[in-house]
This record gives structure tokens, C-alpha cells and sequence, in this order.
């Protein structure tokens, strides 16, 4: 084990590192037409046509939206701004509030999903590099490595290299001032046993709400593969970096919707009064950059064994920011000024020419209305002319470095087919808040690059260790799996400002169990069952909060039950699963003045994390695939859900719907392939959630890909999506709190025009 905690050891592997496995070549993918695996639980991949689906400005977790049970809502038409991306399967969700989904690419963990200091799949790949998704609905694969796969998994799976050279351009130009520039190279066969390529993408988008200063996204990207052959042992790396600048959208009231159906509530005019400039569109942003490089060794020990050992880094950093309308004065513990640390003794909103903070006129008690109720002490009109409004920028920082390793080893022996494996990481995070000075609020948001107080500055170290061990017996018609697996995790907090560990727990999971049977009914029905112990890990967040009591605090469990039907012929592909799911020990955090209005902008270790009884879902999800000729092709997918809290606790009482879970969802596509030309129009209905009315989106896609192999020439490909034909106007995903919703984007186009050579 000590091979495996040697950070300098890693280090070295993961220098050399530039990649994961191979999934398929480009050749390979149009051969991926199966709706799910041959397993014992409900196990669903993309289909090529969903691909086509999407324009490459996209986010690539826009891919899996139509397949059963899952429902991906981001507030920016593209899929720009991580902020107001939710995603639910089953009742289970990731947003703002929670993490309960796994998340990988190709295979290696992606460090969390959340919005500090986490990163999706859209921060590791590129659209025009996925080969497939892979997702485990509510019962993930056994060897996945997340702390989150309470509900089940996504493995995002990257292209592999093609055997033949090749440099393709392509340029992307769409609604609200979207452009991107892509350029990928293939290196064909070097060395007669070596292909890679690499690939980089420059994209930019304005917010689809408001004009003007309004911000968007921009987002370099740029990503390396090689796959080398050599005897028994195969070696795959990948490296992949992305640096992006977010402006966020602001989630809304059902109330303010449907007063003001397209707008957020931000702003983007400022207006010189600080309380209305708390919602100027670009003061609300994120910036990230993510560099993620693994190695895979694939070595054959015998015809019917092999092993994986696969290394990796991660390294993230970046910043949230927010413009608070006031100063704050932050002493220590003795009520003294400081700079660093403790706590906020008052806030202003205006000072006088010397800077010296000033309350609002006696016996004013005027207020502005909007976004809030200011209070006299925001409202200029309760000061005198010479008062000079005041501003903060505040700044999240994160941090995150993240070193690991996965082992895989696979055998047969008779009717046995062995896995067993490990994964073992350790993770750093870092994070601190400052609060800056804005230079001149009446003017604009320039601020002071010295801070006037560091809020906190905390460092998270997480070390985790899962192990599992499966068998799959193969006996007749039937196939019998069962297999354990066991979480070990330890988080500890450190306060920088007090010089020591201020909180550690631990949260390692009981041994778990999985077992499945598969029945081989004839040459196209299978029937399938299988139960499963998930588990999520106490999140290092919880840790920031020093009020938490951890000695209360349970890990997140579920039970799930799967129970169903696959059915496949040359032309139609059926499946049919029930699933029953228990959830416990749900964590929930409880913030100070939530019932009040407004931001609490120096909220920063208040509040507390508690456990709040758990969750019931029970449901139904049907897919199928038809192709009516070789040239056309019908998709549909049906899920029923039924989400319900138990246990009782404050805003989550037994019997309540769960908060964002929508109880039914349905797709309806087609895809026509005519020689050269493709067409596809796809519709997916999202049904009702509490008081949120359900909505159908349309969308539209066309092509033309042609090889030509005229001069330099090899092949050009002319793609054209719309999102939202009918420009429906509707509330996508929640927040996690019942109350707000992110509105859904507008009709919105993008064509791509992509050439070979």
C-alpha cells in the first residue's frame, strides 16, 4: 500500500500521463445502436443519433438528456454557466445544493460535481471527442469512483485516435453572439504502434438575457490522446485543460416569472446605486481552469485475465464572484479591526469624503423595493448629497489538487468471471474568501486588488480508499452476480488563521452489497433484477460549517431495486425497468436568516449541516429504438417517478413531494439519413413540479457530410441545430430549495461548418 500513498511515485506516472482508454474509433461509433448493456441493472448509452442532436457549442452533458429518466436543465442556451446547471435522474440530484450523482471520464473520477471546487464532464471534453456516455440508473457499476454515485453514474467515454492522418477546422456560428473555433489533428499510425491526437477550441457566447454589459461565457479548451501497443500491454494517456470565464444567471421566483418571463432578475445598465448594482449581470461570475492527465496500463496476463492500473492528476483553481452593496468591518475576537478572519461587526452602504461610514438621516425610513426591501440604510435618499456610495467585489477563491490511482483486475475461470480493484485518492482543497474595495461604486465595479479582509482561509484534505470484489457466474440461461464493495474516507479541516486542524471526520461506509440475476428468456429477451448498497460520502463542505455537529452526522445511503425487460431484433430495441429505491440519512444544510430576504453576502462558517430523514422513489422507465427503414429511425423513452420525503423535519416532512423531481418525462425522436443529408427532430415533454407548470421543448437538427478527397481535401461536414423551435417560454431547473427556478433559454440556433484534410 505504501506504493500507492507515495506522492512522489505518482507524481512521476502522472508526468508521463496524457490519457484514458479507448472506447472505439471513429469508424466504431455509428456501430453503437444498442439502447443498454447486458447487465442486471438498467444500464443506458447514447445513441449516435443524440449526438447529432447537439451543436458543438454545446455543454457535452447535454447528450444524455433524452435518454430514460434523467432530465439536464442549464440556464444558458449552451450549456454556459455551471452555476445554473441541474441535473436529476430518479428523485437524485446535482445542482447548487447537492451532489448525489456520479460522474467520471473514461472511468477516472472527475472530483466532485459541485459548484466549489468540483468540476462536471463538461470542464474534461470537448463535443467532437465523445465517443459515448454510459450511464447506470440508479445502481452504478461496481468499480465506479465517485463519492457521489448515490444514484446512480455517468461515464463520459472520450473518442480514441484513428488509424489514418487527418487535421480538421471548423468554425461555429449561433444565436446570442455565439462563436467557436475548433481545430483537432490526428496523427495517424506512428511507430506502427502509436496513434494521438490533439485538439483546441476557442468559444464564446453573450447571455441570452438582457444586452449591453451582460457577460457570457469564455472558454479555451484543448485536449491530447495517444494509444500505444506494445505485445500484451496496451498504454493510453490523456490530458485535458480548460480555462473558462462565466458570467452566471440568477434563478427566479415562480411569481417573477410570470411577471417578467424573461428576465432574471440581473441587470445590465449600472445605475450608480449600489443596491440596485448588487444585480448587475456581470458581477455574478465564475472562472475555473482544470487540467486533468491520466495513464492507462491494460496488461493481458493470460488470454483470459487482465489488469488496469490507471494514475491521474487533477489540479483546479479559479473564483466565484459577487458585489455586495455595502463595506463590511471585520474585527477579531476581541472586537478589534483586523484584516484576517473573524467576524463582520456592522455593514455600511455609504461614507463621506474622508471615508468614515455613515448611518442614514435620523427619522428616515424610506426603502427601496427592489431586488429587496433596501432598508434606510441603502437608500440614498436617506443621506445627504455629499454621502458617497460604497461597494464590496467579493471573491470566492478554490483550489483543488487531486492525486490518485484506479486497479481493475478481470478474469475467467470456468463459469467465473472475476473483478476486483481499488481506488485510492488524495485530495487537497483550498479555500478563502476576500472582500475588495470597489474604487468608485457610482461609476463601475473597478476594485481594489488588495483586499480590505480575508473572510477564511480553509484547506480540506480528503483521503479515500474504496476496494470491491465481483463475481459473475454464468449458469445456463441464467447469470448470477454478486459482488461487495467498501468506502474508507477521512476529512480534515484546516484553519489557516488559527494554525491548526479545527474539524475532522471520518465516513467510511459499512461493506456493501450488489447482486443481480440476468435470465437469457430466448435469442432476443433477457429478464433482470438486481439489488444494490449505495453510498455518498459526508462532503468536506459540511466541514466549513462550524456549528455542524459531525458526531450527528450520517453518510448518505440507498438502497435500489431493479427489476426488467430487454428486448432486441434487427430492428427494434425494447427496455422495460422498475425501480424501487430507499434513501437515508439525507444531509441537508440549514443557512442563518434563511427566512429573511435578500443575500447574506457574509454568510461565510455559519449555518449548519444536519441529517433530515431521507427519500421514497418508486418508478417506471420504458426506452425503444425502431428503424422503420435503413435510413429512418425512431426513439422514444417514458419514465414515471415518484419521489416522496420521509421522515419529518422542518421543510422536508414526510409525505412532500421532493423538491425539483418531476414525476413524468417523455422523448419522442426521429432521424432520417438520406445518402449525404441528415435530418433529426426531437421533443421532450418535462412534466410538473409542485407548482412549476410542465413543458414541451422541440428541437431541430440538419446536416450534410460528405467525403470529397479533391485536392487537400478529404471530407466536409455542415451541421445546423435549433433548440426550442417553437420558442416556448418555461422554468427549467431548480435550486434545490423548492422556491427558485432558472428560466428556461429562448429559441436558439447554431450552425457549424467543419472541413477535412
Amino acid at each position: 500500500m505504501y506504493a500507492l500513498t507515495n506522492k512522489s511515485i505518482l507524481s512521476m506516472a502522472i508526468a508521463m500521463a496524457v490519457s484514458t482508454s479507448a472506447y472505439a474509433n471513429d469508424n466504431e461509433i455509428e456501430e453503437i445502436t444498442v439502447t443498454a448493456k447486458p447487465t442486471s441493472y438498467a444500464n443506458n448509452v447514447i445513441e449516435p443519433a443524440m449526438l447529432d442532436q447537439q451543436t458543438t457549442v454545446s455543454s457535452v452533458l447535454s447528450v444524455i438528456d433524452n435518454l430514460p429518466g434523467i432530465s439536464i436543465n442549464e440556464g444558458d442556451a449552451f450549456g454556459g454557466d455551471d452555476w445554473s446547471t441541474t441535473i436529476t435522474m430518479r428523485g437524485f440530484s446535482i445542482d447548487s445544493n447537492q451532489q448525489q450523482l456520479g460522474m467520471t471520464v473514461d472511468g477516472i473520477p472527475n472530483g466532485g460535481s459541485n459548484y466549489g471546487g468540483g468540476a462536471k464532464a463538461n470542464r474534461y471534453l470537448d463535443t467532437e471527442n465523445l465517443a459515448t456516455v454510459e450511464v447506470g440508473q440508479g445502481t452504478s457499476d461496481i468499480r465506479s469512483a465517485s463519492l457521489e454515485a448515490l444514484g446512480g453514474t455517468f461515464n463520459f467515454v472520450s473518442k480514441a485516435p484513428n488509424l489514418d492522418s487527418s487535421t480538421t477546422f471548423a468554425y461555429t456560428s449561433g444565436s446570442h453572439d455565439a462563436t467557436r473555433f475548433y481545430v483537432k489533428h490526428e496523427t495517424g499510425t506512428l511507430f506502427d504502434n502509436t496513434q494521438a491526437y490533439v485538439s483546441y477550441s476557442q468559444t464564446d457566447t453573450s447571455r441570452w438575457i438582457g444586452s449591453g454589459s451582460n457577460g457570457g461565457k469564455d472558454n479555451q479548451h484543448a485536449e491530447l490522446k495517444f494509444v500505444t501497443t506494445l505485445a500484451d500491454l496496451t498504454i493510453t494517456g490523456r490530458l485535458s485543460y480548460d480555462d473558462v470565464s462565466e458570467t452566471n444567471y440568477n434563478s427566479v421566483s415562480l411569481a417573477q416569472f410570470e411577471q417578467t418571463p424573461e428576465w432574471d432578475q440581473l441587470t445590465w445598465n449600472w445605475t450608480g446605486v449600489p443596491h440596485y448594482d448588487q444585480m448587475f449581470a456581470e458581477g455574478w461570475g465564475t472562472l475555473r481552469e482544470n487540467t486533468l492527465a491520466y495513464l492507462k496500463f491494460e496488461y493481458a496476463l493470460s488470454p483470459t485475465s487482465l489488469i488496469t492500473v490507471s494514475p491521474y492528476y487533477h489540479k483546479n483553481s479559479g473564483r466565484g464572484d459577487w458585489i455586495p452593496p455595502y463595506l463590511t468591518t471585520p474585527v477579531d475576537e476581541n472586537g478589534n479591526p483586523t484584516t484576517e478572519g473573524g467576524t463582520n461587526a456592522g455593514s455600511y452602504g455609504f461614507v463621506d469624503s474622508a471615508g468614515n461610514a455613515l448611518a442614514p438621516n435620523e427619522g428616515c425610513t424610506a426603502s427601496l423595493s427592489w431586488p429587496w426591501e433596501s432598508g434606510p440604510g441603502l437608500n440614498p435618499a436617506c443621506y445627504d448629497d455629499t454621502a458617497i456610495p460604497v461597494m464590496s467585489y467579493r471573491h470566492t477563491h478554490y483550489k483543488k489538487d487531486r492525486i490518485g490511482v484506479t486497479a481493475n483486475y478481470q478474469a475467467t475461470f470456468g463459469m467465473h468471471d472475476i473483478e476486483a480493484g481499488f481506488w485510492y485518492e488524495q485530495s487537497d482543497r483550498d479555500e478563502s474568501r476576500d472582500w475588495h474595495k470597489v474604487i468608485n461604486a457610482s461609476i463601475y465595479h473597478h476594485f481594489d486588488s488588495t483586499p480590505y479582509w480575508t473572510q477564511y482561509k480553509n484547506t480540506f484534505e480528503t483521503d479515500t480508499l474504496k476496494w470491491y470484489a465481483q463475481d459473475s457466474m454464468a449458469l445456463g440461461d441464467f447469470t448470477l452476480n454478486v459482488g461487495v464493495k467498501k468506502y474508507l474516507v477521512d476529512i480534515e479541516k484546516y484553519d489557516h488563521y488559527q494554525n491548526a486542524t479545527t474539524a475532522k471526520v471520518n465516513s467510511d461506509s459499512d461493506v456493501l452489497f450488489s447482486g443481480g440475476i440476468l435470465y437469457q428468456l430466448n435469442n432476443s429477451t433477457e429478464l433482470f433484477t438486481s439489488y444494490s448498497e449505495n453510498f455518498a460520502a459526508i462532503k468536506d463542505g459540511v466541514l466549513e460549517r462550524d456549528s455542524s455537529d459531525l458526531s450527528a452526522i450520517e453518510a448518505e445511503t440507498a438502497e435500489n431495486i431493479d427489476l426488467g425487460v430487454r428486448y432486441q431484433n434487427n430492428a427494434l430495441n425494447l427496455t422495460a425497468t422498475a425501480y424501487s429505491i430507499e434513501f437515508d440519512n439525507r444531509i441537508t444544510f440549514i443557512a442563518p436568516g434563511s427566512d429573511t430576504g435578500g443575500i447574506d453576502y457574509t454568510i461565510g462558517t455559519n449555518g449548519s449541516y444536519l441529517n433530515v430523514g431521507g427519500i421514497e422513489s418508486q418508478g417506471l422507465e420504458l426506452s425503444a429504438s425502431y428503424m422503420l427503414s435503413p435510413q429512418w429511425s425512431v426513439y422514444s423513452s417514458y419514465t414515471n417517478n415518484d419521489s416522496e420525503y420521509k421522515g419529518d423535519a422542518p421543510g422536508f416532512e414526510a409525505g412532500e413531494k421532493v423538491i425539483d423531481s418531476v414525476d413524468d418525462l417523455f422523448v419522442l425522436s426521429t432521424d432520417y439519413f438520406s445518402g449525404d443529408f441528415r435530418f433529426g427532430l426531437s421533443a421532450k415533454y418535462t412534466g410538473e413540479r409542485g407548482e412549476v407548470d410542465g413543458y414541451t421543448v422541440v428541437d431541430l437538427n440538419a446536416g450534410y457530410a460528405t467525403d470529397i478527397n479533391a485536392g487537400p481535401f478529404k471530407a466536409i461536414d455542415v451541421a445546423f441545430v435549433v433548440y426550442n423551435v417553437t420558442d416556448k417560454s418555461y422554468l427549467a431547473g431548480g435550486t434545490g430549495n423548492g422556491s427558485t427556478y432558472f428560466i428556461g433559454a429562448p429559441r436558439t440556433a447554431a450552425l457549424t461548418l467543419s472541413a477535412t484534410f
